[in-house]
């Protein structure tokens, strides 16, 4: 697979993520939780997300895909989205 190839599958992977977390969205507008976080809460959740973003950007580079901050920010929105349920 040529790099070429490869970066267009990461964009397509990363379209499908976003069509998902966009999705997401808007079924989590029909929600009314009212609930809100503590401050642990959202540093415990941060800290969950910054490791597995970690994790991922790691596997990427280990396989010679280099991960720029556009990629590790969609990521993290994705990831983000995704801990919520």
């Amino acid at each position: 697979m040529s790099d070429k190839t490869s970066l267009h599958q990461r964009l397509d992977d990363l379209d499908v993520k976003i069509s998902k977390a966009l999705t997401h969205l808007e079924e989590k507008k029909l929600w009314n939780f009212g609930h809100h976080l503590s401050s642990g809460q959202l540093k415990a959740r941060y800290a969950f997300l910054k490791e597995q973003i970690d994790h991922e950007a790691h596997d990427a580079e280990v396989h010679g895909h280099h991960v720029g901050n556009l990629e590790r920010s969609v990521m993290e929105w994705v990831a983000g989205l995704e801990i919520h349920g």
